[in-house]
């Protein structure tokens, strides 16, 4: 693993871009768990749907806390080393990123409006 400063820079933007990532995906998690608890009230008494909904977010949040750190050096790790191997590596790791991305987005948009989203590929040209 190189030292220079361009290449420090890309590894600190590819940590905070999935820890965001991360966060993104954590926080989807905990919208549908609301939903799973919305969904207990009707065979449960409301007060008891809560306290089922609250430990499970903070079980998911204590371990996916720690989780994170671990996974995104691992990440970073395994980046550098296929990386070494391809010419591309930060135009196809961008992309990559760029996909996961996406596929939250569409994740969240289904979460939410309980619909896919419509996209029309002639709208971009």
């Amino acid at each position: 693993m190189s030292s220079s400063p361009k290449q420090s820079l890309f590894h600190w933007f590819l940590g905070f871009y999935f820890r965001l990532l991360c966060i993104l995906a954590v926080d989807l998690v905990v919208t549908l768990i609301n939903g799973q608890v919305l969904g207990l009230a009707i065979q449960y008494q409301k007060p008891t749907a809560t306290l089922i909904g609250m430990g499970v977010v903070l079980l998911l949040f204590f371990f996916l806390f720690s989780i994170i750190d671990r996974l995104t050096k691992f990440v970073l790790k395994m980046t550098v080393d296929i990386g070494n191997f391809l010419v591309f590596r930060k135009t196809a790791v961008l992309l990559i990123l760029c996909g996961i991305s996406y596929g939250i987005y569409m994740l969240y948009y289904h979460t939410w409006f309980g619909v896919w989203p419509k996209i029309k590929i002639e709208s971009f040209f």
